[in-house]
C-alpha cells in the first residue's frame, strides 16, 4: 500500500544521507512531500541508532527551510524516549527553532529539557522578548543573579523579585533587588534589602535616599551594619546625625 511505500522511501532517505536527494524530496513541487515527511518523523528517524543519519536528516530539514516540520522531527527524537533524547545539540536546536518559528512551545521545552546551553538560550529568549521563558531557564539552572535581573529589568516586577530574593536568600540577589528598590522609590524596602545583602558598597546612595524619605531609624540600622564592615568618616558622621534625628545619639556609644 501507499503508506508502506512512503515508509520505505523515508527509511531509504535517512540511510542514504544524500543532501541532493533530500532537497528533491523536500521541494515544494513534490506532491508527496508531506507523506514522506510524516514517515520520516513517525518511523524512519526514530528507528535510527546512527547519529550521522540523524544529523544528515536534521540538516536536510534546515536547508529546506522547514522549521515547523523540523520541530515535529526534533520533538519525536528529543522529547520521546530515544537514543538521542539527551543530545545537547538537538535540545538546543529544538528550543532555538521554536523561538524563531513557534514561540508558544518554548516554555514547555525549556521546562521539560535539561541538557541545553542554558545561559546562551536564555539570552536569545530575552532578545526575542520571551522574558518568562528566560527567567524560567535561569531559575531552573540556578543562575539566580541573572534570573532576578530578568524580573527587574524586563518583567519589571519588584514584588516577584522580592519573593525570589527571599526564596534563594543570596547576597548578590538581594543587592540587585535593593538597588532597583531604591531607584523605584521603595526606599525602606531597599534599605532592608541592602541589610539582608550585607552590602555596604552603595552607602552614599542609601544615605541620600533615606534622608530624603525621612527614614532615619532604618538608616541607623543600615549604617550600623556598614560600620562593622568598613571604617569611614562619612558613615560615622551620618550615623551620628541619623541617631540624633531619632533621639538615640546617647545610645550610639553602646554599639
Amino acid at each position: 500500500n501507499s503508506q508502506g511505500v512512503f515508509k520505505d522511501q523515508a527509511r531509504y532517505l535517512v540511510e542514504r544521507q544524500d543532501g541532493d536527494l533530500w532537497a528533491r524530496v523536500l521541494n515544494n513541487e513534490n506532491e508527496f512531500k508531506r507523506n514522506v515527511i510524516d514517515q520520516v518523523v513517525q518511523t524512519a528517524l526514530p528507528e535510527s541508532k546512527n547519529p550521522e543519519e540523524v544529523s544528515a536528516t536534521v540538516k536536510a530539514f534546515m536547508v529546506a527551510d522547514l522549521p515547523n516540520e523540523l520541530i515535529e522531527l526534533l520533538e519525536k527524537i528529543v522529547l520521546d524516549s530515544s537514543e538521542f533524547s539527551g543530545n545537547k545539540n538537538l535540545q538546543n536546536l529544538l528550543i532555538l527553532t521554536a523561538i524563531k518559528a513557534d514561540q508558544g512551545r518554548v516554555m514547555d521545552y525549556v521546562t521539560r529539557l535539561d541538557n541545553y546551553d542554558a545561559p546562551d538560550i536564555a539570552q536569545i529568549a530575552i532578545g526575542s522578548s520571551l522574558f518568562e521563558e528566560a527567567f524560567t531557564i535561569f531559575n531552573k539552572f540556578e543562575h539566580h543573579e541573572e534570573a532576578v535581573e530578568v524580573l527587574l529589568t524586563h518583567i519589571k516586577s519588584l514584588e516577584r523579585a522580592a519573593e525570589f530574593a527571599e526564596r534563594v536568600n543570596q547576597s548578590r540577589v538581594y543587592s540587585k533587588l535593593a538597588k532597583a528598590q531604591l531607584e523605584e522609590g521603595a526606599t525602606r524596602d531597599g534599605v532592608y534589602s541592602f541589610i539582608k545583602a550585607d552590602d555596604h558598597e552603595f552607602f552614599l546612595d542609601v544615605i541620600r535616599a533615606a534622608g530624603q524619605a525621612d527614614l532615619y531609624e532604618d538608616l541607623v540600622k543600615y549604617l550600623l551594619m556598614c560600620r562593622k564592615k568598613i571604617k569611614n568618616q562619612t558613615i560615622e558622621s551620618e550615623l551620628a546625625y541619623a541617631s540624633a534625628r531619632i533621639n538615640k545619639l546617647a545610645q550610639l556609644e553602646e554599639f
